[in-house]
């Protein structure tokens, strides 16, 4: 699993960040978590600069040793199992403003859970398209479930063929989408997870997408971006209407080494 980082803010979103993070943290028997910290040495300069007194590693020192008290507070993990950075957004980052301002990242927005599995178990939610890009989402998903014994939903919503009187919304899903299906039934299969699928011709794609969410009481969405912009818009549209915590994972172009 990629190192968990999450962004320390003072705020009532940073703190169910903080809280999320470390909880799945714990889940997973992994450390450190890290911190990334927004504000750093560019704000210790200003301050020294106008207290001569103050030297900008002194400064430096001195917010990393309260950031680190106020993490350890809220996490209840050691000082030892934490690690600040100014510069590090590598790996999973748990945050609610990243999530619409880092497309380049891979970003979990916790919405106001502080906790993966708060209201119990429940499914991982993986909504699919045409693109390959799906099966980044997938990967994680999957190692995740098989982690905490979840299962996994594949969703996908389909444009109706008029040509095709079937009822069935599976018969009118492209050649590329039915690919991508196999592709994510045969990595499912070869990880021993548990796993469905809902195909259905939704009216409107981040509607969709939360609407099954609600309806199969998922847990987390792991949803990836698209180079195509007509795709990863779905991303933000549903970021700004989910009541359940969202991965958006980056585009396979943009993600970061």
């Amino acid at each position: 699993m990629e190192k968990i980082t999450c962004v320390f803010r003072r705020s009532t979103e940073g703190r169910l960040a903080l809280l999320f993070a470390s909880d799945l943290l714990k889940m997973l028997s992994a450390t450190p978590l890290y911190v990334y910290l927004e504000a750093g040495r560019s704000d210790a300069e200003q301050i020294a600069g106008a207290d001569q007194n103050n030297s900008v590693e002194a400064l430096l020192t001195e917010q990393n040793a309260q950031v680190l008290a106020e993490v350890a507070a809220i996490t209840g993990l050691p000082p030892e199992q934490i690690v600040l950075s100014g510069t590090d957004t590598s790996g999973i980052v748990v945050d609610h403003n990243m999530a619409f301002e880092r497309a380049e990242l891979d970003v979990l927005s916790p919405s106001r859970e502080k906790a993966l599995l708060a209201r119990g178990k429940g499914p991982l939610l993986v909504p699919f398209g045409d693109s390959l890009s799906a099966l980044q989402a997938a990967n994680i998903a999957i190692e995740l479930a098989a982690r905490l014994t979840l299962p996994v939903v594949f969703y996908h919503t389909t444009w109706k063929d008029e040509t095709l009187a079937s009822p069935s919304a599976e018969d009118h899903m492209c050649a590329e989408a039915k690919q991508v299906a196999e592709a994510l039934r045969n990595s499912a299969t070869a990880a021993g997870v548990e796993f469905s699928f809902v195909i259905e011709t939704a009216d409107d794609v981040a509607e969709g997408i939360l609407q099954c969410a609600l309806r199969q009481s998922v847990r987390l969405i792991i949803m990836p971006r698209s180079a195509k912009t007509t795709i990863g818009c779905y991303v933000n549209q549903a970021l700004a209407k989910t009541p359940v915590p969202l991965l958006a994972v980056a585009a396979k172009s943009g993600r970061q080494p």
